[in-house]
């Protein structure tokens, strides 16, 4: 799995990894203690039968060599071989489970050696008094052979129940590497993702104050795009989606209003008030005759049109972005038939999308072509390119995806109201190497103001008669 997708996962998943692998840390290191006190006890217990029957050992050598008065055969030290081997059995008891046949060994082999001692006494009483030099010693050694075959099954028992226990501590020492490394890669993930979230934060300030000293902080899709990043950075996506859609209603709405108030109020106030001006500034004869020119007058459908100048746009997204971002080359004002605002919206929407492709220091390269009735813009950045979701998303109807960048959607919608032809590319070079990603905007431009002189109308009457006209 990459660092981006490792990124891209919920903060609540990595804190489930998290307390996973810090849970398997601390449960393997918990239960590899507790296996490593069983192997030391199994230590202990090998070296004190070791020792107990090299006790025993040297009173078998003594009594077979007939060294009648060595303390080896004295009843005092068979009696503490005996306590030697019954205090190892108390030792025993709390995990002879662990021990397994072995525990079953070692009391056979206290048995063995109580009565082996017994009858060293009874053969050694009578040789300290001279008597029975000679007797037989063979119950002796078979017994004593009896006993050693018991200590080595037991010694084997408790050895391979050592290299048991030894075996699951290594995988309690794997288990706690894995939730190790699995602890610390989460918590390096939360880290690089709370360091992304200020980055982010950062910048949307940033973006914010810019918009502020730019005096562009009433612009609505711009907004609209500032409030949904911080949304959506601080992981409240339903809440981005709910204002997205309620603030997009209120521009359209705006939008809608702008335009009808135009329409009704501004054109028809204007010829108006350029008609009662006309017919005041007349001489005082009865009849005057009123000529219009299309010259000194608009028309509503003129009124209408929308008009931005494309250099003051570039200017705005020059003091939105920075200068270190774009570079303007060759570009020849013109006067655009697209409102300011939606033409604004448009190309901030598509320097946004080559910024968010930005992983060094080159700038977003601006050019256009003047055409009798239209301006084609290009916004190019170089070695960077669109995925294929984004170039199938430019060329369908669809206006919404999950999946898309949201500066896609914006400027697919704007140029869709605004008449706007857009469509987005991978250049390539002349090895047929991808060479960097370009969005192209093809705008319609003013039409030439008609200065025709023809008359509209011409109207007869008295004074008083027509200024009533035309106030009514």
């Amino acid at each position: 799995m990459t660092m981006k997708k490792l990124l891209g996962l919920s903060s609540n998943r990595i804190l489930i990894v998290c307390g996973i692998g810090l849970m398997l840390t601390l449960g393997s290191f918990w239960h590899q203690q507790s296996n490593q006190v069983q192997v030391d006890r199994m230590n202990v217990l090998n070296q004190g039968v070791t020792t107990c029957f090299n006790r025993i050992s040297q009173t078998f050598t003594a009594m077979m060599i007939r060294d009648i008065q060595s303390t080896y055969l004295h009843q005092n030290f068979m009696s503490l071989s005996d306590e030697c081997l019954s205090e190892t059995i108390k030792g025993i008891n709390p995990f002879r489970r662990n021990v397994g046949k072995g525990y079953e060994t070692l009391s056979r082999l206290i048995s063995d050696v109580h009565w082996f001692h017994e009858s060293v006494v009874k053969l050694h009483a009578p040789m300290i008094g001279g008597h029975n030099l000679d007797a037989s010693l063979s119950p002796l050694s078979e017994r004593y052979s009896k006993m050693e075959g018991l200590k080595i099954d037991l010694v084997d028992a408790i050895e391979i129940n050592t290299v048991k226990m030894r075996e699951v501590q290594k995988n309690d020492e794997i288990l706690m590497g894995i939730g190790l490394i699995l602890f610390v890669l989460s918590l390096s993930v939360l880290s690089l993702k709370e360091f992304n979230r200020i980055q982010l934060q950062r910048e949307i300030e940033k973006t914010a104050l810019n918009l502020l000293k730019s005096g562009q902080a009433n612009v609505g899709a711009m907004v609209d795009q500032l409030v949904d990043r911080a949304l959506t950075n601080s992981n409240m996506a339903v809440t981005a989606q709910v204002f997205r859609d309620y603030h997009g209603q209120i521009l359209e709405r705006m939008a809608v209003r702008s335009s009808t108030d135009t329409f009704r109020k501004e054109a028809p106030r204007d010829i108006k008030t350029e008609i009662a001006s006309a017919i005041a500034a007349e001489a005082k004869n009865e009849y005057i005759t009123p000529v219009i020119n299309l010259s000194e007058s608009k028309t509503a459908e003129e009124v209408m049109m929308p008009k931005s100048s494309l250099k003051e746009v570039l200017v705005s997204l020059q003091n939105l972005h920075g200068k270190e971002s774009i570079q303007i080359s060759d570009i020849r004002d013109v006067q655009l038939r697209v409102d300011y605002e939606a033409a604004e919206q448009m190309m901030n929407a598509a320097v946004t999308k080559l910024m968010s492709q930005k992983n060094d220091v080159k700038k977003i390269m601006i050019s256009n072509q003047i055409h009798s009735d239209r301006t084609i813009v290009n916004l190019f950045l170089k070695e960077a390119a669109f995925s294929a979701g984004e170039l199938e998303f430019a060329g369908t109807a669809d206006m919404m995806s999950s999946e898309i960048d949201m500066n896609l959607m914006i400027l697919k919608e704007m140029a869709l109201g605004s008449d706007v032809s857009w469509h987005i590319e991978n250049k390539s070079d002349k090895h047929g190497m991808i060479s960097g990603m370009n969005i192209r905007l093809v705008m319609n431009r003013v039409p030439k103001e008609s200065r025709a002189k023809n008359l509209i109308s011409v109207v007869k009457g008295k004074k008083k008669d027509l200024t009533r006209e035309m106030v009514n």
